[in-house]
């Protein structure tokens, strides 16, 4: 993609008019005065051009853009919902279960500050992706937010809910951890899953319904459920998102979710990497309810039969973009 020239909204309304989309002027600019142009228009306009070189529309209408943005829009907010709800259970398996070994005394309150309680990755031969998306877990491990001097103060600093007076005992900060770990974003949380040692990650992924054997799939599978909650969490389409090419794939995981990934030559190999929306939503049906998905995937399908007037199969393109271009197979993925 090229490096283009500003261009305001009148000249904007004049280049999709000799494109010949059909839309009023009144509604265009309300539409360019509410909405990113890239997202809006270029993030569908691959779906809706007739003809692509030129650029050309044959029947499509602003409102066919409108629809798509608005399933897309709704699509993102399932989706980070869905993955709230997988962190907020993480969070809480990991500070009971850590808590419940290392912190169950007034005293041991601040144990999950305390290094010597975790498993540093950089003495686990061969720890998987140490060159790719775990380096700088494998590597900073001394560096980890929980260990730094005055954790605790920065805590309170920084949370108006998180007081002296109310988390203290002998005039020393003791804060809980399953009040801590609420603290945390979800970068961080990954991380300290790396950390746990091996009693409490059991204890964790029996929560999970998986066993310790599973310790890097599992890892693994968060990895994916963090890179589409940031996509989305950072305003980019749901629908167009695919994972990074840095984020490598476990072949447990891929065999047993049936991914389709991409194979991204690193050194002397090919390494799995870059799935789809479908695929990472595979992952997602494992720990959460996404039958509401697949009712907004089915609800703009619907939409589109009825109302796009174009002579392709919109449905088609919209499908493949996401992964799957069979609505049955969404259906039995996210039933």
């Amino acid at each position: 993609m090229t490096v283009k020239e500003f261009s305001d909204r009148d000249d904007i309304e004049s280049l999709l008019f000799k494109r010949k989309l059909i839309f009023s002027s009144d509604e265009l600019q309300k539409v360019l005065k509410n909405n990113n142009y890239f997202n809006f228009f270029n993030g569908f306009e691959s779906l809706l051009l007739y003809q692509r070189s030129p650029k050309l529309f044959k029947g499509e209408t602003l409102s066919d853009f409108i629809r798509l943005n608005n399933f897309d829009k709704e699509l993102s907010k399932e989706i980070l919902s869905l993955t709230k709800t997988i962190e907020g259970k993480l969070k809480n398996s990991i500070a009971y279960h850590f808590s419940w070994k290392y912190c169950k005394t007034i005293p041991k309150t601040m144990e999950y500050t305390n290094k010597q309680n975790f498993l540093d990755p950089k003495d686990v031969l061969n720890y998987p992706f140490r060159d790719a998306q775990n380096w700088k877990i494998c590597n900073d491990f001394d560096e980890f937010y929980l260990f730094k001097a005055n954790y605790s103060k920065k805590l309170m600093r920084d949370n108006d809910h998180i007081t002296f007076s109310i988390y203290s005992h002998n005039n020393r900060a003791l804060i809980p951890f399953w009040v801590a770990i609420e603290t945390l974003e979800f970068g961080v949380v990954i991380r300290l899953l790396h950390y746990l040692d091996r009693e409490v990650m059991q204890a964790v992924m029996k929560d999970f319904n998986l066993p310790i054997s599973d310790r890097f799939t599992f890892l693994n599978m968060i990895d994916l459920i963090k890179e589409l909650r940031n996509h989305c969490a950072h305003g980019s389409l749901a629908c167009r998102f695919r994972s990074p090419k840095k984020t490598h794939l476990d072949r447990t995981l891929i065999h047993r979710f049936k991914l389709e990934p991409k194979y991204h030559n690193q050194g002397n190999n090919f390494s799995p990497s870059v799935i789809s929306l479908f695929d990472t939503l595979k992952v997602i049906n494992y720990f959460t309810d996404t039958k509401k998905v697949y009712k907004i995937i089915q609800k703009v399908i619907y939409q589109n039969n009825r109302y796009f007037k174009g002579k392709y199969d919109l449905n088609e393109r919209l499908l493949s973009r996401m992964g799957e271009t069979q609505l049955k197979k969404w259906k039995d993925v996210l039933k």
